[in-house]
């Protein structure tokens, strides 16, 4: 009896895309539910998965490095895509430049490891948040201009308090049995023309974290709280410091996942 023949079934193929978007219109990187998003909700990447959709790719799983909040900007967000059949990079490559919004680019895409998971193969995540120090024609989405004064010398000294291995749990939204820690490993600040840029360095950060760091050290810098307010709220965090630092949290205007680095060879 001759034996049945079996179809092989399609092999799996993984990519890392490197993308960059403005987050203006978006609410954010995670997807939606069905019915979030027949309410009309757009997010990044269930952008990237409609744009696949339509030209017959099957998505088995799309993970980005970070779950930027509604509003956030990206220029190095890097996402890990598993799809059902074999199809070249430079294919997957022309789908996205012909399919995606003008607001949206894949920048890159490299075959990786079956294995590879942007988000917990992260090393480090590198976030910049851009303050206008004037008013400007063209940047209200993507900086944040407080309309006051500031002491670009306080500005610095209150933004490495942040560095080091510390409890953030005054200055991010943490849940029930949550680690509140986060080693920050470097925070830069920089001013380029009427740009001041801030930069801070981390294995991971925690929701909220960086937009109420950078409240907190505006805050500082216009003389509505002081450094020593900083350094009490990290060592010794409170209820009450958690809602005082949420209420003052920048906008997510000036804030972008500016890179993302790994330890391990991800590309065949």
């Amino acid at each position: 009896m001759t034996a049945e023949f079996k179809k092989p079934k399609p092999r799996s193929t993984s990519f890392r895309l490197l993308i960059e978007y403005d987050g203006s219109r978006y609410q954010g990187w995670q997807r939606q539910g069905a019915g979030q998003s027949a309410a009309g909700i757009k997010t990044i990447a269930g952008t990237l998965d409609r744009v696949l959709n339509q030209s017959g790719v099957k998505i088995l799983n799309l993970t980005g490095s970070g779950r930027t909040d509604s509003g956030v900007h990206a220029l190095g967000q890097v996402a890990s895509l598993h799809v059902a059949q074999p199809i070249k990079a430079s294919e997957l490559y022309r789908i996205f430049e012909q399919g995606l919004p003008h607001d949206i680019a894949v920048t890159g895409v490299e075959p990786c490891h079956l294995d590879f998971n942007a988000r917990h193969d992260a090393v480090s995540r590198t976030y910049l948040y851009q303050i206008a120090l004037r008013k400007g024609a063209f940047t209200k989405n993507h900086t944040w201009w407080p309309k006051l004064p500031l002491d670009l010398r306080i500005i610095e000294e209150a933004w490495l308090l942040f560095e080091g291995n510390h409890s953030m749990a005054a200055f991010a939204d943490i849940e029930t049995n949550e680690d509140p820690h986060s080693r920050i490993f470097k925070c830069l600040t920089k001013t380029e023309s009427n740009t001041l840029q801030l930069r801070v360095t981390a294995r991971f950060f925690l929701r909220k974290q960086v937009r109420r760091m950078v409240g907190a050290v505006v805050q500082c810098a216009t003389a509505r709280a002081n450094l020593e307010k900083i350094r009490i709220d990290i060592e010794s965090p409170s209820p009450e410091a958690t809602l005082f630092w949420a209420e003052r949290a920048a906008p997510a205007a000036g804030l972008f996942l500016e890179s993302v680095e790994y330890s391990l060879k991800i590309c065949n």
